[in-house]
């Protein structure tokens, strides 16, 4: 019943601003639907404790309103299903429909409008938030959605300027976690974001100042926090087909306790090749400061809110589909990687690409840094490294409707001094599945 009111109040309410408008707005729906299979063996690294092979499949919707009332405004209201697997308390036998969980959330819901008479762009209320970032898939830092104002503007025809307020966080409990590279803290947790983004013939970049605050209470009770992230990504095309790409990033956060302070940065830098006609080539590195052996101090990892970044397709993130990658996007930080990919790789048939990707992964942690160590798999020391192996192809039945598979290996190395000696350290998948977009 839930799902129904949910979604018959998305309707009355895109109705009901079509009938207000003094001009009747267009609407439009978009959406997907997809359901994904994945056989999984050693994603934890422990022998025994995940070795045998196992199958889960899963399935997820996605639903958009965008009523636009003329070129200067428009609202946009995006529903997402939860990601149930087959068999589950919502998706099993004669139960789908029949629990709380089996409902349409609200994902995005956000006014895009612009002043009257100007270039001037506000959007405001929940949509991705997300730092610029131009070798992987987004940002370490920040890329997911949030309830933001965003105010930008063009200077010139190749400068402009952002300028915004987000609540990254807000819950009003009186014990926390520290901000680290996985997990918020509670009460809350305000953002002040300037961007300067600048576009010039074949060359492009973006430096961003992020501040934070945290109220009382979010790492722990009567402690506030300040943290302030800088940096800029960069785009090079003056010498295509080679397209350069960087990234460089720095974070702070100052805590009331030493212990509980970070700070750290990341370098990346990506070289594409887009001459050939079959595919593109590209080779990338990137390196995350990591934890020294003294926790005292605090932890020399760059801390980050809630990022996005992957390479590869397998132990960083980055899957086709869904549920078909180890850290789904949740960058573990302290590591080094290189790597080369090739992507949309024309196949024999019609709507048949293929892509492949291999690299290399160690960790810059100090191992003897017991205080802060990770969950094995997702925390590297310097003694810990591991090569990927991902073979991806998705074939377009239509225009609408795709068909993914893929592959993937892991053989890792890591020190079982560490982590025990019940490290197993070989992990593959095998994912296939559908997804059809509207």
């Amino acid at each position: 019943m839930k799902r129904l009111s949910l979604l018959a109040a998305a309707l009355v309410l895109v109705l009901g601003m079509a009938v207000s408008a003094s001009a009747a707005p267009e609407v439009s729906i978009s959406g997907n639907l997809l359901v994904n299979a994945v056989w999984m063996n050693n994603w934890d690294f422990r022998d025994g404790t995940n070795n045998g092979a196992a199958m889960d499949i899963v399935q997820r919707a996605d639903l958009y309103f965008t009523v636009t009332a003329n070129e200067n405004l428009k609202g946009v209201l995006g529903l997402r299903s939860d990601k149930d697997s087959w068999g589950d308390a919502d998706l099993g036998l004669d139960r789908p429909g029949g629990r709380d969980r089996a409902q349409l959330n609200i994902r995005d819901a956000y006014i895009d409008f612009n002043w009257p008479g100007t270039d001037v762009n506000v959007k405001a209320g929940v949509y991705t938030i997300a730092l610029p970032q131009s070798v992987g898939s987004a940002s370490m830092i920040v890329a997911e959605r949030a309830g933001a104002v965003m105010v930008s503007t063009p200077v010139t025809d190749n400068v402009s300027v952002l300028a915004g307020y987000t609540r990254l966080w807000n819950d009003n409990n009186t014990t926390g976690n520290a901000l680290n590279a996985s997990t918020f803290g509670e009460d809350f947790l305000d953002g002040y974001l300037l961007a300067l983004p600048l576009s010039f013939e074949g060359v492009s970049a973006t430096p961003f100042f992020l501040y934070g605050n945290g109220g009382q209470n979010y790492l722990a009770a009567g402690e506030e926090i300040s943290a302030y992230w800088t940096g800029t990504n960069f785009t090079m095309s003056l010498f295509d087909p080679f397209i350069i790409k960087a990234d460089v990033n720095y974070g702070k956060l100052d805590a009331d306790t030493r212990a509980n302070d970070a700070s750290g940065w990341l370098f990346d830098l990506g070289l594409d090749y887009t001459g050939f006609d079959f595919m593109t080539v590209s080779a990338f590195f990137a390196y995350t400061t990591g934890n020294d052996d003294d926790s005292t101090n605090g932890q020399e990892q760059m801390p980050i809110l809630n990022g996005d970044w992957a390479v590869g397709s397998f132990f960083f993130g980055g899957g086709s589909i869904t549920s078909d990658d180890i850290n789904g996007g949740d960058t573990p930080m302290g590591f080094w990687t290189v790597g080369l990919s090739l992507t949309d790789i024309q196949s024999f048939a019609q709507g048949l690409t293929h892509d492949f990707h291999v690299l290399y992964v160690k960790g810059t942690n100090d191992k003897d840094d017991t205080v802060n160590l990770g969950t094995l798999g997702s925390y590297l020391t310097e003694d810990d490294s591991l090569w990927e192996v991902d073979f991806n192809t998705a074939y377009a039945v239509y225009d609408e409707l795709t068909l993914y598979g893929q592959l993937g290996y892991i053989n890792s190395d890591f020190d079982e001094d560490v982590w025990g000696s019940t490290v197993d350290n070989d992990a593959w998948k095998v994912a296939t599945g559908v997804v059809y977009k509207f």
